[in-house]
């Protein structure tokens, strides 16, 4: 996740270990710079482990959190560059009927963004790897990043639902601003039918 606040920009990175690698399980990692431009910091081990899809948010008294897979969340330090305490579970989620074909439940993803007096967590479902019709957007909403979180009586927000469909694999969303600056535009990852190796 990038973020940008008071004027510093950080990147919130999730490092699954590799053969090359001294770590034996998942771990987030951040780098700071004063543009976005860089130059970029060396990257500092934050301790946490077994974690992964860090979404950074700023709660309404002006203290930062990171929010993870399960979704968890840890509060960060003022400069955005430690953790405070341990990561908790603080949400459980949007359950799909049982009906749908998924690889599993997995919620994972979780990007957090703050509009006028609402929080809301946009996170995915069903398994990245899965069946093409398993990975699914949903999207919560709180007054505050201590919940409790509001399911959107839209859930999924968006979804593959047949194989024959041109994309496939729809998830892990982040909501930005568009070009006219009052319109939202959600970017999220995929692949198109046929290409699943690209």
């Amino acid at each position: 996740d990038i973020a940008e606040v008071d004027g510093r920009f950080f990147i919130y990175i999730p490092f699954i270990p590799a053969p090359w690698s001294a770590l034996t399980e998942p771990s987030i990692f951040v780098i700071h710079a004063d543009a976005m431009e860089g130059p970029w910091s060396e990257p500092i081990d934050l301790g946490i482990r077994g974690a992964i899809d860090p979404g950074h948010v700023v709660a309404e008294d002006g203290s930062r959190y990171l929010f993870t897979n399960g979704i968890r969340r840890i509060a960060l330090s003022d400069d955005g560059l430690s953790t405070i305490g341990e990561l908790e579970h603080v949400y459980d989620g949007w359950h799909y009927p049982d009906a749908w074909i998924t690889e599993a439940y997995a919620l994972e993803g979780p990007k957090l963004l703050r509009k006028d007096d609402w929080f809301y967590l946009i996170s995915a479902v069903g398994g990245t790897a899965g069946p093409p019709t398993g990975h699914m957007v949903i999207a919560a909403r709180s007054r505050s990043v201590h919940g409790p979180w509001e399911n959107s009586p839209h859930n999924p927000v968006t979804r593959t639902t047949d194989a024959a469909q041109a994309w496939w694999s729809r998830g892990h969303a982040t909501i930005v601003h568009g070009p006219a600056g009052d319109d939202w535009w959600m970017l999220s990852h995929g692949y198109e039918n046929g290409y699943r190796t690209l």
